[in-house]
C-alpha cells in the first residue's frame, strides 16, 4: 500500500512491528513452567494487576525457589530472549519500513514502551535495524503514550512538526494520544487489540491489517 509521505515516520513496535503481545501475555505462565513449579489456570487473570514485585511473590507460593529480584531478573531474561531469537514481525508492516527507508529525506524511528535491547536486537535480526535512525523508550524519554506529550517530543528532537509525522500505533490509548499531539495515524491490526478495532479505526487516520509473519530479513 502507498503510505502517506512524511518527513518523520514514528513506528511503535510490540503489536505494530512486532507480534508479540502474546508472549507478554504468557510471561508468568512460561517462567513457571520453566521453573517446574505449579501454574493455576487463572494464573493471567490473578498477576493481570500486580506489579512485578507481587508476581514475584506470589510465583514464590507457587514453589519457585528464588528472591523476589532473581525471579523478576529471570522474567525479564525470558522476554529478552524471545526478543533476540523468536518473536515474528510483521511482514506488511516490515517491508513498509525497507520501502520508507529508502528515501534518504524522511527520518524513521522506534517509539516503544519496551527496553532498547529488546528492540535493538529483534530489529536486527529481522534486518531492519539501520532502517532507524533512533530507538527511543518510554523510560529513556521519561514520559508515557497515554497523552501526546512523547510523540511531541520526539518530534521537537528532530525539528519536525507533528503535522509533518506519520505514526505508526496498534492501542487505542495511544492512536488517541497520537492524534492529539497532531500527527497522521495509521492503525495497526493485531490479535490484542479485536475488541478495541472499530473504535481504533474511527480514531486513526487509516488502518493496516497484516497477514504474514516474518522471524528473519524478507530479502
Amino acid at each position: 500500500m502507498e503510505i502517506k509521505k512524511a518527513k518523520l515516520y514514528i513506528f511503535d513496535m510490540d503489536g505494530t512491528i512486532l507480534d508479540s503481545m502474546s508472549v507478554w501475555s504468557n510471561l508468568g505462565r512460561n517462567y513457571l513452567q520453566k521453573q517446574g513449579a505449579s501454574v493455576p489456570d487463572d494464573l493471567e487473570q490473578s498477576i493481570e494487576k500486580m506489579t512485578m514485585e507481587e508476581s514475584a511473590a506470589y510465583f514464590q507460593t507457587l514453589g519457585v525457589d528464588k528472591e523476589i529480584p532473581d525471579i523478576i531478573n529471570g522474567l525479564f531474561e525470558n522476554i529478552r530472549e524471545s526478543y533476540r531469537l523468536s518473536i515474528p514481525g510483521k511482514k506488511e508492516i516490515v517491508d513498509i519500513i525497507e520501502d520508507l527507508s529508502e528515501n534518504t529525506d524522511s527520518i524513521l524511528c522506534i517509539l516503544t514502551t519496551s527496553e532498547e535491547l529488546c528492540a535493538r536486537t529483534s530489529m536486527e535480526r529481522l534486518g531492519i535495524l539501520s532502517c532507524f535512525r533512533d530507538i527511543y523508550t518510554g523510560d529513556g524519554l521519561g514520559l508515557g503514550k497515554r497523552t501526546g506529550e512523547i510523540y511531541e517530543k520526539v518530534c521537537e528532537i528532530y525539528g519536525v512538526a507533528p503535522e509533518d509525522t506519520v505514526v505508526f500505533e496498534d492501542v487505542l490509548y495511544a492512536v488517541k494520544s497520537a492524534k492529539e499531539a497532531g500527527c497522521y495515524v495509521y492503525a495497526v491490526s493485531d490479535s490484542c487489540n479485536q475488541e478495541d478495532w472499530a473504535e481504533i479505526c474511527k480514531c486513526a487516520d487509516e488502518s493496516i491489517a497484516p497477514q504474514n509473519l516474518v522471524t528473519g530479513p524478507t530479502s
